[in-house]
């Protein structure tokens, strides 16, 4: 969903600017100096639709970014090619902390003093999430000073450690998961008009969604934190994994849908279903898995060239699969610039931005090729799996019940990836057997490849290296945590240019024809902006190649 974007500008840093305005369906009147009017249940999805738009795939949505780190997608931009200035992600740093969280921060202030705890607990639990998204990404942020006004125009940078964990001085995102778990609990609550259901565009009002996600996220989180304490956080985490968790109809989501006026549709499909898309397409990533056979590749991927056909001069086509075109970033081809022309590039398909299912049959894309419908996944079912499935086999040192956790992740991503067909009208991969032509493996069969690849495994790291690699497949469309989890675990092994290759981090080298335009970075730059304006900032960016407090 897009908003119309009125912005009441305060002096300088980021997290000193206001909100957007309005909304295409909802008043919103916020100035933090002099509030008019906050009615809560417009408040509320703005802060979702800024969320899920600044995190998400599209152009300005981190996820994108961070899909290019990991060589899922590659775009004019070079961060696929390890190039980032103080510029590059001005837009999200500002999206989360002048939309996103002011608003939120609002929710809980007016919330809380209305003593309307459906609202604050569910606030409590966005910016719980948000926050900790943007510690795994920059590490040390604006947090317990950040979101006064006026009253403070230089917040301090906390570091990412006691963001987390919390200190004397600092509610850590844990306790606040707790503070927003309880108020979404409370039977006291006084409704709003509109009513909750109708505004909250995540879970419809569903406060028990709302608490099995606050619980997952503990979980999600006790997770990234393993290495550094591993037994404090077996005694967190054992308590959570018998507790009622994110169950398959609750996934953390934020819902598209076709309608142009106004534009609620997919913001990545608006950018890649043009004459001239916006991303490319990794080449490691789409060989992988036509070399496991993975039935999910015309759901993930659309091929503008038919079946049966190929094309010349272009920067790389796959011997694999000669309608998969692509630009490799840095590539030292001379047509590196070929795919340029929206005929002959493979595009992002119907899962990840509700573009358009491959079908075989090729062809152009435009503005109406596909719905647009495809909701941007944020924490999913299926992630809670493969985060159980890493916990088993790592914490608790339990291979087989981390091989069922695993078997249930892969079924419930393929199961996702079904509803989203559906819901579109194309086809949804077969259960049991595929009667599908070219003849492409049923669920059952590639989920017992998988199994198999476990089972055969002989180290547990080259089990985790099974799940992870599965997780990272299953999670395309959402990038953040893709990053997130490649630095804190060095899986899945990706192909990167030779000059950035660490096989030992698990960067290895691709086919030499490439050339980087840095290191492999572990954290993203501050915008330029909030170094220099902000006199309590560290003034200076931190070496890209400094590890976030849990890659240990």
């Amino acid at each position: 969903m897009k908003f119309n974007k009125i912005c009441f500008i305060l002096a300088s840093a980021s997290m000193l600017a206001v909100a957007p305005g309005c909304k295409d369906f909802y008043d919103v009147n916020v100035d933090p100096l002099s509030p008019v009017s906050v009615n809560l249940y417009s408040l509320l999805p703005v802060t979702q639709v800024s969320m899920a738009e600044n995190l998400g795939d599209n152009i300005g949505g981190l996820s994108q970014y961070t899909m290019a780190l990991m060589q899922q997608l590659y775009n004019t931009r070079n961060i696929g090619n390890f190039q980032q200035t103080g510029d590059s992600f001005t837009g999200p740093w500002a999206g989360l902390y002048r939309s996103t969280l002011v608003n939120n921060e609002l929710i809980i202030t007016q919330g809380s003093q209305e003593s309307r705890w459906d609202y604050v607990g569910i606030a409590q639990l966005q910016k719980a999430y948000v926050y900790s998204q943007m510690v795994d990404l920059w590490g040390d942020i604006p947090y317990s000073e950040a979101l006064q006004g006026s009253i403070n125009t230089t917040p301090r940078f906390d570091k990412d450690e006691d963001i987390y964990n919390g200190n004397g001085s600092i509610q850590g995102l844990f306790s606040l998961i707790d503070e927003g778990l309880a108020n979404v609990a409370k039977t006291t609550i006084i409704p709003t008009k509109p009513a909750l259901a109708t505004v909250d565009l995540i879970y419809k009002g569903d406060l028990s969604k709302w608490a099995r996600f606050g619980r997952t996220l503990k979980l999600k989180l006790y997770n990234q934190l393993r290495l550094t304490n591993p037994a404090a956080v077996q005694g967190q985490v054992g308590p959570l994994l018998s507790a009622q968790l994110m169950e398959e109809t609750g996934d953390f989501e934020l819902a598209y849908s076709s309608a142009v006026n106004p534009d609620n549709r997919n913001p990545g499909y608006v950018n890649d279903y043009t004459s001239s898309p916006e991303n490319k397409i990794g080449r490691y990533f789409y060989e992988g898995m036509v070399t496991l056979r993975d039935p999910r590749l015309p759901y993930y991927f659309f091929n503008q060239i038919a079946r049966g056909n190929s094309t010349i001069n272009q920067d790389y086509i796959s011997s694999l699969d000669p309608r998969f075109v692509t630009v490799r970033p840095g590539t030292t081809s001379q047509f590196a610039n070929s795919a340029s022309a929206a005929e002959f590039q493979t595009v992002q398909g119907l899962y990840p931005v509700g573009g358009r299912f491959d079908d075989g049959l090729g062809g152009r894309v435009n503005a109406t090729s596909g719905k647009a419908s495809a909701p941007q996944r944020l924490l999913t079912y299926y992630s809670r799996r493969f985060i159980e499935a890493e916990l088993q086999l790592t914490v608790y040192n339990n291979p087989t019940a981390a091989r069922a956790a695993l078997e249930e992740a892969v079924k419930a991503a393929f199961r996702k990836v079904n509803a989203i067909a559906r819901a579109d009208g194309s086809p949804a991969i077969q259960d049991t057997l595929s009667t599908r032509t070219p003849k492409i493996p049923s669920i059952a069969e590639y989920t017992a490849s998988v199994i198999n690849r476990y089972n055969t495994a002989a180290t547990t790291e080259d089990k985790l290296e099974v799940i992870m690699y599965e997780k990272y497949v299953a999670s395309y469309g959402y990038g953040v945590d893709i990053y997130t989890d490649f630095r804190r675990t060095g899986h899945p092994r990706i192909r990167v240019t030779t000059q950035a290759s660490n096989p030992s981090a698990g960067l290895l080298p691709d086919d030499g024809s490439t050339q980087a335009n840095g290191p492999f970075p572990l954290r993203l730059l501050y915008p330029i902006n909030d170094l220099t304006l902000n006199l309590n900032s560290p003034r200076t960016q931190r070496d890209v190649t400094s590890p976030i407090f849990w890659d240990k």
